[in-house]
């Protein structure tokens, strides 16, 4: 191994020098512009920030994902979509061209995708959004995962590591080598890389142990799971604290060193983020005793986890048998467990980056018989031995058993989709350059060169990571030796689960691997995307990968978008895509801030749940519990285009459960510039100035799953997370704050996680300690990499000395103009820095500042209200701005030392901004009492549209619910628009007069003597009507609006051509109707 010393700095330094050539140029046209500017966004408060927030620059408004699917694309119904799009004050399309399903009804001719129809599509597109001021991006590819197509050849495919073992006993050797599977298909393009051979360690035969009996709990068919005859078997969660178990007799009396469980996404596909699994093992030994040896929580994973799970134990020999209890909280599906006499790196699986799973750390010291381990030094190359066609003739040193792996690497078979078929082909290589150039070239590329020349493509987008991993590159070798700066080769099969030396080398070249295969996805495929779209001018956005599902730093790459983008799911789940932890929000928003981004754009309102009942209140809730988390900007999942333009109503949604239906032919389309305008000033005030947390979360120099999102931090603060490329070259120490170069400050540096550390990193703690930092973190254990040797050690050594040499656990230990604190929780921690809470109060919130003014976004708890005192840590003159309406009111302040104190009442899916204007005096407010009440209990009419089986005008005298009305059936179930009528009388000099239209499912557009008020679309249903009441007699009108549950589950009870509405997703002819209308009660309060 060579002596030299990998540093971080040396791929992060120079890659800062290209940041600025990674900017995409903003477009001339202001209606275009992908992103507001930082010299707009960072300007001192003023009058400015007042109009704004009233009437948000298009730039803030939200775009929305347009998919086409199939051949189901006519140029009318693109002209149709697009100016729906823009007339709901959409600012631009995104375009995916998907498959599902067949043919619409009333299309005749369907496009193939890249034919030359497709291509006119692609422009008529491009066109249309242009002349409606629309932005105009495209996914890179056809599907929206995630970089491929035919025009990759395996080549430029994503490559895997593959082997074959042979073992044999004796010098003289003869064999023929199997070539490694998968390899049957031509298109697999099966490369050799080498031959190892290896004296056969203790206890490995290649095989599992053998069994002969097995019992467990109830009545599951444990038998047929052992011998994999069932390939899952369902179980309940554990019941009681009793576990399910398992228990085999071996074959004959064995050691155990490792067991095998299945893959964690397999146990449970939806909780694989949020396993709660824990899993203990026994060794049954002959006398009838058993010793424990494994006693571990299932890591979190990701529902790409294709691979079981190795757990290391403390070597027993002569166990007779073995017991594995599983306690789970959720259900589970079992499949096979498999018990291994041989020695296996603990989780080697996500260690060797097959995988993306959480530190598992029980078995980290555990150390076996050195005989039952590979010595590195007699791992040997033999490659030149082996014939082209797989015959060995190799004369061994030594006559004993030999281990011999034939390693070589295949095109993994990964596709782009859901793509027409003639989109689909290879994902490129996401490890080198030639896989991104071959890959832009053959979509993106093609367009800007051709049908879109001339700048008509405005932005590119990289979506959904679904290929899995990648383990292999044509240059992974030199790739590898340049950045560690010793040889790869005769490690490799560590990366097959084998233990090389110990346990902890193996551990720290593991780590060398996955930071080698983390810098070429982030600097290989994604900066080179990034730059191959910005020479065409492209704004180049990005989904979550690294640290989501394919195991990398979740932040590095990052750094070359022009934005990062992230997604959120409904409806709420305790797991998986209504989770908070299904996707790394808060990493995206961190990156975004580390990294100086303007924005951290969403993929909004996705879902396996379609339900057609969605509205603006119940999106809404979303938006703000992801506001919130960090997102800035919504992009719609999504609008399905809709080749046709008379329609039976609504459309459908991507032609299954997935997505909410944004479309022109929703009952609510006329009402959306209320939701996007909504969404629009939140943005603004979302993207002003500068977010402000108190602490920096250092991840660690470990590639680990993104952390707990929904980790218990102390109430009041806030914390973003810190990489270690972000540690290295973007932070230095200003006033005794840790700063970035835009200005973001932090208290303090928190790592929590550190058991294995970078010399590097522990040099860069140790000069922002001198510079002022405050650190909280204890002593790392040990170093995490080969890389450097004796001297990288010698460097890790001084570092934590010089750190930690003199530090006391549980108190502040000064470090030049620093101060570390050691051995304390961050609870302690903040304690003992005396810091204050930055909100107080039983609310979620988000903090941003900039010179002149502070602003706090706050939101009651999910899907709750809020009703009491909030303090902010805050000076200034405190108002509400309401982005609902854009109103902007003075607030009363109780002033408590730092505090003020401002008492709410929000709904549930309330929300508002509180601003503290440093440039203006707090002034006590008047408060008017709303002390009396009026009702409106006069008669309604009610119009309902022709068509749809309910009277043109109803009278009642009482309100209730459409669904309850005296009409017929197809009456009841009526979606769509009704209006209401009535009158009040008036007579009253009340300075202010409000409108409480009381329970309204789901848009009210209330009128007064024939002038419209406003539009109210969610609780509270209240109106300021001051204005526009008079003395005597008054009119009131009120237009309701559904959304098409009640219609589509009434038509899905009969025939085909009997109904009056399509889509291809809906709910059930049994679905009980839902409660729409104005329901009450109606009231004057004044």
């Amino acid at each position: 191994m060579k002596n030299i010393s990998f540093s971080l700095a040396t791929i992060s330094v120079a890659v800062l020098s290209l940041l600025a050539s990674c900017q995409s140029p903003e477009p001339k046209d202001d209606t275009l512009r992908a992103f507001p500017s930082m010299e707009e966004m960072q300007r001192p408060f003023g009058n400015q920030d007042y109009e704004a927030f009233v009437k948000p620059n298009r730039v803030h408004y939200p775009e929305t994902w347009f998919h086409y699917i199939g051949g189901n694309v006519s140029h009318e119904g693109i002209t149709a979509d697009l100016e729906a799009i823009a007339s709901a004050g959409i600012s631009g399309v995104q375009l995916f061209h998907g498959q599902f399903g067949g043919q619409w009804p009333a299309t005749t001719d369907n496009i193939q995708c890249l034919s030359e129809n497709w291509d006119a599509a692609v422009r008529h597109t491009a066109e249309e959004s242009k002349r409606l001021g629309l932005r105009f991006s495209m996914q890179n590819c056809p599907g929206w995962a995630m970089s491929g197509g035919p025009w990759i050849k395996p080549e430029n495919a994503m490559r895997t590591i593959v082997y074959s073992r042979t073992d044999i006993t004796g010098k003289d050797i003869k064999a023929s080598l199997p070539v490694p599977q998968p390899n049957k298909e031509e298109w697999r393009d099966y490369r050799d890389i080498t031959v190892l051979a290896f004296p056969t360690p203790e206890g490995d035969t290649g095989k599992p142990l053998e069994w002969t009996q097995v019992k467990g709990d109830g009545n599951f068919p444990w038998r047929e799971i052992m011998e994999k005859k069932k390939t899952y078997v369902g179980f309940p969660p554990a019941k009681n604290g009793e576990p399910h178990w398992v228990e085999v007799k071996f074959k004959q009396p064995s050691t155990i060193r490792a067991i095998e469980l299945p893959g964690v996404q397999s146990l449970n596909h939806a909780m694989s983020f949020e396993p709660n699994l824990h899993v203990k093992a026994y060794a049954l030994l002959a006398d009838g005793t058993q010793k424990s040896i494994i006693d571990a929580d299932l890591p979190p994973s990701s529902w790409q986890d294709n691979h079981p799970i190795t757990f290391a134990c403390p070597e027993v020999a002569d166990a007779v048998g073995c017991r594995v209890e599983l306690n789970n909280k959720y259900g589970i599906s079992m499949n096979a467990i498999k018990f291994w006499s041989a020695a296996r790196k603990n989780s080697w699986e996500s260690e060797a980056a097959w995988n993306l799973r959480a530190y598992e750390r029980t078995a980290d010291d555990i150390v076996q018989n050195p005989a039952a381990y590979l010595a590195q030094d007699k791992i040997m190359d033999i490659s030149q031995y082996m014939t082209a066609d797989g015959q060995l003739a190799w004369t061994a040193p030594t006559e004993e058993a030999w281990t011999i792996l034939r390693i070589g690497h295949v095109n993994e078979g990964r596709k782009n989709g859901p793509a027409p078929e003639a989109g689909t082909g290879w994902e490129c290589d996401k490890l080198s350059t030639e896989g991104p150039e071959a890959h832009f070239a053959g979509y993106i590329g093609r367009l800007t060169n051709g049908t879109l020349q001339g700048g008509m493509l405005n932005g590119m987008l990289l979506d959904s990571w679904e290929c899995y991993s990648q383990t292999w590159t044509l240059k992974m070798e030199d790739e590898f030796n340049e950045r560690m700066g010793y040889e790869l080769r005769t490690w490799l099969p560590s990366i097959f689960g084998y233990v090389i030396d110990n346990p902890e080398t193996t551990s720290r070249f593991l780590h060398d691997w996955r930071s080698v295969v983390g810098d070429l996805f982030a600097n290989k495929f994604y900066r080179r995307m990034a730059e191959l779209g910005h020479e065409q001018g492209l704004t180049v956005v990005y989904e979550t990968a690294g640290g989501d599902v394919f195991p990398a730093d979740f932040m590095e790459y990052f750094k070359y978008a022009d934005f990062p983008m992230c997604e959120f799911w409904h409806p709420y789940t305790t797991g998986y895509v209504g989770s908070l932890n299904f996707k790394p929000i808060k990493p995206t928003a961190s990156a975004a801030r580390m990294y100086g981004k303007p924005r951290v754009a969403a993929e909004s309102f996705t879902s396996f749940d379609l339900h057609w009942n969605e509205h603006f209140e119940f999106l809404k809730d979303y938006a703000d519990y992801h506001f919130i988390e960090g997102v800035t900007h919504n992009v719609f999942h999504t609008y399905t285009h809709n080749p046709q333009i008379g329609f039976l109503p609504p459309g459908t949604s991507m032609g299954s459960k997935i997505g909410t239906p944004f479309l022109r032919g929703q009952t609510w389309w006329p009402y959306m510039k209320e939701f996007t305008t909504y969404l629009a000033r939140c943005s603004y005030l979302l993207e002003r100035g500068q977010s402000v947390s108190d602490v920096l979360w250092y991840i660690g120099d470990e590639i680990s799953h993104k952390p707990d999102q929904e980790y218990p931090f102390p109430a009041g603060y806030k914390y973003d997370y810190c990489n270690p490329d972000v540690l290295l070259n973007r932070l230095s120490v200003k006033d005794g704050l840790v700063v970035t170069p835009e200005g973001l400050s932090y208290k303090f540096i928190w790592i929590p996680e550190n058991k294995r550390m970078l010399p590097e990193t522990l040099e860069k703690l140790h000069a922002l300690l001198e510079q002022g930092a405050t650190v909280v973190a204890n002593a790392p254990q040990r170093i995490c990499t080969l890389a450097g040797g004796d001297e990288t050690q010698a460097r890790f050594d001084k570092n934590v000395e010089a750190i930690w040499g003199k530090a006391a656990d549980g108190s502040i230990t000064t470090i030049g103009k620093g101060r570390l604190l050691a051995g304390v929780t961050i609870e302690k921690a903040i304690e003992l820095l005396d810091l204050k809470q930055d909100v107080q109060g039983d609310v979620r919130w988000l903090h941003r500042h900039v010179k002149g003014a502070d602003w706090y976004f706050i939101t009651p708890e999910k899907q709750q209200a809020f009703k009491g005192k909030v303090s902010f840590r805050a000076q200034g003159a405190a108002e509400l701005w309401d982005p609902i309406t854009g109103e902007i009111t003075p607030l009363n302040v109780e002033r408590q030392g730092e505090y003020a104190s401002i008492e709410f009442d929000m709904p549930k899916a309330g929300s508002c901004f509180v601003v503290f204007n440093h440039n203006k005096k707090q002034q006590k407010v008047e408060k008017v009492e709303l002390a009396n009440t009026q009702s409106i209990d006069n008669k309604w009419t009610v119009q309902f549209p022709e068509g749809w089986g309910a009277p043109a005008e109803l009278e009642i005298e009482t309100l209730a619910p459409w669904c309850e009305l005296p009409m017929s059936k197809e009456g009841q179930a009526f979606s769509g628009t009704a209006t209401y009528t009535t009158t009040f009388n008036w007579s009253n000099e009340s300075k202010e007069v409000v409108l409480d239209l009381g329970k309204v499912s789901m848009i009210a557009e209330v009128f007064v003597n024939d002038q419209k008020v406003r539009t109210l679309w969610c609780t509270p249903y209240a109106a300021d009507i001051t204005s526009y009441v008079k003395q005597g007699e008054n009119k009131l009108q009120v237009k309701v609006t559904s959304t098409w549950f009640n219609r589509l589950a009434f038509d899905a009870s009969l025939p085909e051509a009997e109904r009056k509405t399509w889509t291809i997703e809906g709910p059930k002819a049994d679905a009980k109707l839902k409660e729409y209308g104005l329901l009450g009660p109606v009231n004057l309060k004044f």
